[in-house]
């Protein structure tokens, strides 16, 4: 893997770059990130795993623990987070309300158009994300037995608004959006699965909770979320500078662009990468208002 800055910062007498990491899904991607960090000498502060030298996946044995974690991290005011894991629209069912009249799914209206996504475990994408619908919030297509082991084991964090009651019946809290802590506001946040930054609700969200805030996603399906790690990693703006101030650099004339590109170099081609700031998001070779269509 690509290293950050190219050497190792002497963090010696300064203040301390502190992270935190929520990992939903397969956690090498969170833990090649971590070790990256930790050998710059920044300072985990996710509750209850930060003495880790590994990011668990929040999934089986580790559902309880992993609740209790994102229960503390509202109170939890770290210089950049990572959230890594499935991501989608609440429900699989979703995307066939945005049909062609050819029968094909129209992209750019699921895009565009969907109100509710989140961030999830493999129970949740087992259970209701799979075989939910808005008529149906509870899943009852499976056995009854099984639909119980998934619910009682899924974690769902919400990327967008709420969803009602009426077609939503299980726990949307995010520790981020929900925190009462940011004082300052996060220097950056890595949202590391598919389609982080695609829907225009999600990405409206991520901006107006942390206007001043550089949030790096994707902007299509990816194989790895190290693909995430790498691109970052590889780009020669990601030094010690840009972990402390990220925003003293991109407020320079050109420099937003300049990090896209570098992004987008160490991605591959197969997929986009990109990022919010300051209300603008920006993709391989242009830049539009976040809450513009795509």
């Amino acid at each position: 893997m690509a290293e950050v800055g190219r050497t190792v910062p002497s963090t010696i007498a300064k203040a301390p770059i502190t992270f935190a990491m929520i990992e939903l899904a397969e956690p090498e991607d969170s833990n090649a990130r971590k070790s990256q960090w930790l050998r710059y000498g920044f300072k985990d502060v996710t509750p209850l795993f930060s003495g880790q030298s590994t990011v668990p996946s929040l999934n089986d044995s580790m559902v309880a623990q992993g609740r209790k974690m994102l229960g503390q991290m509202v109170d939890v005011a770290a210089d950049w987070y990572m959230v890594s894991g499935h991501h989608g629209a609440i429900y699989q069912s979703d995307y066939y309300s945005h049909l062609l009249p050819d029968g094909n799914l129209d992209e750019k209206a699921i895009v565009n158009e969907e109100e509710y996504c989140g961030f999830f475990n493999e129970a949740y994408h087992q259970g209701r994300w799979e075989t939910a619908t808005r008529a149906d919030p509870d899943s009852t297509l499976h056995p009854p037995a099984r639909i119980a082991t998934f619910h009682a084991n899924e974690i769902y964090l919400r990327t967008t608004d709420s969803a009602p009651d009426t077609i939503a019946k299980h726990i949307q809290d995010n520790p981020l959006f929900d925190s009462t802590s940011w004082a300052p506001e996060p220097k950056g946040i890595i949202i590391s699965a598919c389609n982080t930054l695609i829907y225009k609700s999600a990405r409206k969200r991520w901006s107006g909770y942390f206007p001043k805030a550089v949030i790096v996603g994707t902007i299509s399906r990816i194989v790895s979320g190290t693909w995430v790690t790498n691109a970052i990693a590889s780009a020669k703006m990601t030094n010690e500078s840009f972990w402390r101030d990220p925003q003293s650099i991109l407020d320079q004339p050109g420099m937003c662009a300049q990090l896209e590109e570098q992004l987008t170099a160490g991605f591959p081609k197969s997929s986009t990468i990109g990022f919010v700031y300051k209300g603008t998001l920006y993709l391989p070779g242009r830049s539009q208002p976040v809450g513009d269509p795509l």
